[in-house]
C-alpha cells in the first residue's frame, strides 16, 4: 500500500509538472490595466441591474431642486392588513416587508428631504456605543452627541391587498384589445401620516389605493404591463405585482406631501 501511494504522489507531480508547461505567463500589467480602463469607459456591457422605477418615479424627478431640503424622520411602514401565512405563520407571504426601504428611495428621489433614518436606530445605537464604551480606536467611528434632529416624522400602514380574478364584460378593454370575459385585479391601499415631532399633532395624511390589471395569457395565467407574470393555481408572481403597486403608490404619496407643502424648515 505504502508503494502504491508513493506511485500515485510521484504520477501527480508528473502530471502537475507537465500541466504547468502549458500554462500561459499572465499578460503585463499595461494590458490588464487597458482591460480594467476598457470595463469602466462602456459600464452597461457588465452591468446586470436596471434602476427599479415606477410610472410615479418621473413625478418626482420633476419636482424642482429646494434652496434647502427638509429634515424628517422616517419610521417603519407596517403590514396592518391582519392576513397571514395559509400554514400558519406569523407575517403574510404577499405583503411586501420592504415598504420602509420603497419609501426611504421616494424620498431620496425626490430631493426635498434630508432623510433620518430611524426604522434601524438600533444599528445607529450600536455604533454609538461602540465609541462611548471605548470599543474602538480614539480618533475613529462616529462623533457622539452630533446626530441630526427633525422636526417632522412619517410612518404609515399597508392597509389592503388583494389579487383576485374578475370577470368582465364584453366591453373590458386590456392591453388595448376588448372582449375578454377574464381578467386579475392586483390593488393596495395604504395610510401615510406626517407628525409634527414638537407637538406630536398629524399635520398631513393621506390613504391611497390603486390597482392594476391582468391579462388573461392560460388558464391560470395573468400578464400584468406586459411582464408581470401570476398564476393563480400555486401563487408564484404576486408578491412582485404588489411589490409594484406599493412602490408606485409610495411614490406618489411623497409627491402629494411635497404638493401639500404643509412642511417648512
Amino acid at each position: 500500500m505504502e508503494f502504491i501511494m508513493i506511485g500515485l504522489l510521484a504520477l501527480g507531480l508528473l502530471i502537475g509538472g507537465a500541466s504547468g508547461k502549458d500554462t500561459h505567463p499572465p499578460p503585463p500589467t499595461e494590458i490588464v490595466q487597458q482591460d480594467m480602463e476598457a470595463v469602466l469607459a462602456a459600464p452597461e456591457t457588465v452591468l446586470l441591474s436596471v434602476r427599479n422605477i415606477t410610472t410615479a418615479s418621473q413625478l418626482l424627478a420633476a419636482l424642482p431642486e429646494p434652496e434647502k431640503r427638509i429634515p424628517i424622520a422616517i419610521y417603519a411602514i407596517t403590514d396592518s392588513t391582519g392576513q397571514f401565512k395559509a400554514d400558519g405563520g406569523a407575517s403574510s407571504t404577499v405583503v411586501t416587508q420592504g415598504s420602509t426601504e420603497m419609501l426611504i428611495t421616494a424620498l431620496q428621489r425626490s430631493r426635498q428631504f434630508t432623510v433620518l433614518d430611524r426604522a434601524r436606530f438600533g444599528d445607529l445605537m450600536n455604533e454609538q456605543n461602540l465609541v462611548s464604551s471605548a470599543r474602538v480606536a480614539p480618533g475613529q467611528g462616529p462623533e457622539l452627541g452630533a446626530l441630526s434632529g427633525a422636526n417632522y416624522m412619517i410612518s404609515g400602514s399597508i392597509t389592503e391587498y388583494q389579487v383576485s380574478r374578475e370577470t368582465g364584460g364584453i366591453g373590458l378593454v386590456i392591453a388595448g384589445r376588448g372582449g375578454s370575459t377574464e381578467y386579475a385585479k392586483a390593488s393596495v391601499a395604504l395610510d401615510l401620516r406626517v407628525v409634527d415631532l414638537t407637538t406630536g399633532e398629524v399635520i398631513w395624511a393621506e390613504s391611497l389605493q390603486g390597482e392594476i390589471i391582468g391579462e388573461k395569457v392560460g388558464i391560470q395565467l395573468f400578464s400584468f404591463l406586459g411582464k408581470n407574470i401570476v398564476e393563480f393555481e400555486t401563487g408564484s408572481g404576486k408578491q412582485q405585482v404588489i411589490n409594484l403597486v406599493v412602490r408606485t403608490l409610495l411614490e406618489e404619496a411623497v409627491f402629494k406631501l411635497v404638493q401639500s407643502q404643509v412642511l417648512t424648515n
